[in-house]
């Protein structure tokens, strides 16, 4: 079993397609939602979550962590409008952008930088969504490390093919709105903020979640940064000390070899 966790509107739904239907790969979900946990979600290869890990059963913490991270002010624009479209068509975009920024009182799942933060600490393997949408395939052959993978048998969808298909995940297959799909998968646009989030907005969103944007590998301006920073940290290196010259003043006690 694999975690697959993310901060809402950050890929995860595309990942389960491409995983399905390239690899022919089942998944299920796991969250606290009115609807619940899938029925049998622990007999699952793929277990999706957007909970905070403390808020997580032992199986799943006990698993190996992918997690997906992406720009948080696309994934804010995202997240504003599918409350808009699919739960509230009367509330303003703006306020929906602030509310899930601010994560008042825990909302959000605790909003965009403790997700990141706190899942960051755990994930054996890190996928950014920009980098998922650009090429799906060489991401997904990225999970061969911690997933038994079967050969590709078919190229993976676009995000247009899921908005307008039928897709086994996040297309209302199962829901009684079959239309799902169309306002599910909205856009998957990359820098979208740039031109959907008004400059008071950009700025509140930086003043609250900015370090952790940095430590994420994403700059104020959008522009591409140094990517190394989802590499796990080198193991420790040992070094020899003689203890006998520790407090020799021409040496500093240090066995080089």
């Amino acid at each position: 079993m694999i975690t697959l966790a993310s901060y809402p509107r950050s890929g995860n739904t595309f990942l389960r397609n491409v995983l399905f239907e390239v690899y022919g790969l089942e998944s299920s979900t796991f969250h606290f939602e009115a609807h619940g946990a899938d029925p049998d979600w622990e007999k699952a290869a793929i277990v999706k979550t957007h909970q905070l890990p403390h808020e997580l059963p032992d199986i799943l913490l006990g698993a190996k962590v992918v997690y997906l991270v992406r720009d948080g002010r696309d994934a804010v624009v995202s997240l504003a409008h599918h409350r808009k479209d699919i739960f509230d068509s009367g509330s303003s975009l703006d306020q929906n952008m602030l509310e899930a920024m601010n994560a008042d009182e825990g909302s959000y799942f605790g909003g965009w930088t403790r997700h990141v933060l706190s899942w960051y600490k755990r994930a054996d393997l890190i996928i950014r969504f920009e980098d998922l949408i650009a090429d799906p395939i060489r991401e997904c052959e990225r999970l061969r490390g911690i997933l038994d993978l079967p050969k590709p048998k078919k190229d993976a969808p676009t995000f247009s093919d899921l908005k307008s298909g039928q897709p086994e995940y996040g297309s209302g297959k199962y829901h009684s709105n079959k239309n799902l799909a169309s306002n599910w998968f909205r856009s998957g646009k990359v820098n979208g903020w740039e031109t959907e989030m008004s400059e008071r907005l950009q700025t509140r969103f930086w003043h609250l979640h900015g370090e952790a944007m940095e430590y994420a590998g994403y700059s104020m301006s959008g522009e591409p940064v140094n990517q190394t920073w989802y590499a796990k940290p080198s193991p420790p290196i040992s070094v020899l000390i003689e203890a006998g010259k520790v407090t020799e003043p021409f040496t500093d006690g240090i066995k080089r070899l």
